[in-house]
C-alpha cells in the first residue's frame, strides 16, 4: 500500500527528506538552499531555514539527540538543535574542510558523529568539540574521485562508501576520545582512523550503500545496473530488469529496498540468496491495455531509447506511477519507509 503527498510543485521536486523522531514532523529541501520542517500531516511549513547558499544535497534526523545535519553544494554542513525557549532552530558551525560540493550526510547510530561525501575525493567524519562550541572533522582521504553516499555501520566506528571511482570501500571511523576504546568488529580488524578495511569493486559508479540492521550484510548498488550484496566476505551481485538504483535501505537483515532512476522502488529478499523480487508500485489490472497500431510502435521506440530493449514497450503512459519523476531520496518511517522524487511527492510505502 502506497499515499503520497505533494510535497512542492512538480516543477521545482525534493532533493532531500528526513523524519522526525516522533514522525510529527518532515523536514525537506525542495531543490534549494531551503530547508523546511513541516507537519507531517498537513504539509504546513512551521520553520524555513535558509543558512544554505546553494541546493541542500542531503539531509538526516538523528532518531535520539533530535538535531538534524545538512549538507549542500555549497561545501557547508549545518547542524540544527530546537531552542525551546524560542521555538525556533538554531544552526552549529560545522568545520568540514572541502573545496567541493558536499553531496551526502549520515549520523552514526550513537549519534556522537556523522560523515560527509564530498565530490573533492574525501569524507570529514565531524564530532563536536564543547571547548569551541563547534563540530570539527577528520578526514578520509583515500578515496580517487568524488564520494557519492555514505552508510555507518551499525557499531558507529565502521563507514562505508560509494565511489564514482567504481570502489564501494569500508573505512576505520574510529576517533580516540569520542569513541573509547577501539575495538574490533565483527568481521573487520581494529585499525587506526581512516585505513580501508574493505574495498570491493562495481561495474560503474556507486551511487548507494547500505548496512543491514545488523551490520552483518553491506549493499552497494552501481551505474551498471547492479547491486552487490557482501556478507561475510562474499559478494553476490544482482544484474537488475530497471534502470539503476540511487538509493538503498534495509528494511530487516532480508529484505533490501532500492530506487532510483526507474520511479518505481524495488525489492530485494534473500532466502538463500539475495534475488530481485519485485517492483512495489503495480499497475492495476483494470489499467493495462494492449496497445495497438501507432501507439504501440511509439511505446517500443519510447522503450528502446530507455532501455536499449523494446521489452516492456506495451506498458505504454506511466500516468498510474504514484512517482512521475526519478527517486532522490529514501528513508525509513515509522510505517515502512517514504521516498520523494524530481516530481515534488513524498510517497509512504508500507508492506
Amino acid at each position: 500500500m502506497a499515499t503520497f503527498q505533494q510535497l512542492t510543485d512538480a516543477t521545482v521536486g525534493v532533493s532531500a527528506h528526513a523524519w522526525s523522531p516522533d514522525g510529527n514532523e518532515i523536514a525537506f529541501a525542495p531543490n534549494s538552499n531551503e530547508l523546511r520542517i513541516a507537519d507531517a500531516k498537513t504539509l504546513e511549513t512551521r520553520h524555513s531555514l535558509k543558512e544554505h547558499d546553494m541546493l541542500i544535497s542531503a539531509i538526516d534526523w538523528h532518531p535520539t539527540s533530535n538535531y538534524i545535519v545538512t549538507c549542500a553544494h555549497d561545501r557547508n554542513a549545518f547542524v540544527w538543535s530546537f531552542d525551546e525557549g524560542e521555538k525556533k532552530w538554531k544552526p552549529s558551525l560545522v568545520i568540514l574542510r572541502i573545496e567541493r560540493a558536499a553531496l551526502d550526510c549520515r549520523w552514526s547510530r550513537d549519534g556522537q558523529k556523522f560523515a560527509v561525501a564530498s565530490s573533492a575525493k574525501c569524507v570529514p567524519v565531524c564530532y563536536y568539540e564543547s571547548d569551541n562550541n563547534w563540530w570539527v572533522s577528520k578526514m578520509i582521504k583515500k578515496h580517487k574521485s568524488s564520494v557519492l553516499s555514505l552508510a555507518w555501520h551499525p557499531c558507529s566506528t565502521v563507514l562505508a562508501t560509494g565511489s564514482s571511482d567504481f570502489r564501494c570501500r569500508v573505512f576505520s571511523a574510529h576517533i580516540d576520545g569520542v569513541d573509547g576504546a577501539q575495538q574490533a568488529v565483527a568481521g573487520y580488524e581494529a585499525k587506526p582512523f581512516g585505513e580501508v578495511l574493505a574495498e570491493f569493486v562495481c561495474g560503474g559508479w556507486v551511487h548507494a550503500v547500505a548496512y543491514s540492521p545488523s551490520g552483518s550484510s553491506l549493499a552497494f548498488a552501481g551505474h551498471d545496473a547492479s547491486i552487490s550484496v557482501v556478507t561475510n566476505g562474499q559478494v553476490q551481485t544482482i544484474k537488475l530488469p530497471c534502470l539503476p538504483l540511487t538509493q538503498l535501505l534495509f528494511l530487516d537483515e532480508a529484505k533490501l529496498i532500492g530506487a532510483g532512476h526507474d520511479a518505481n522502488p524495488a525489492l530485494f529478499a534473500k532466502s538463500n540468496e539475495w534475488a530481485f523480487s519485485k517492483f512495489l508500485d503495480e499497475k492495476k489490472e483494470a489499467e493495462t491495455k494492449a496497445a495497438s497500431g501507432v501507439a504501440a510502435k511509439m511505446a517500443m521506440w519510447q522503450a528502446k531509447d530507455k532501455t536499449g530493449s523494446a521489452a516492456g514497450a506495451s506498458a505504454g503512459s506511466t500516468a498510474w506511477k504514484k512517482h512521475q519523476g526519478p527517486v532522490t531520496c529514501l528513508k525509513k518511517s515509522a510505517a515502512g519507509f517514504s521516498t520523494t522524487a524530481c516530481d515534488g511527492r513524498m510517497v509512504k510505502w508500507a508492506l
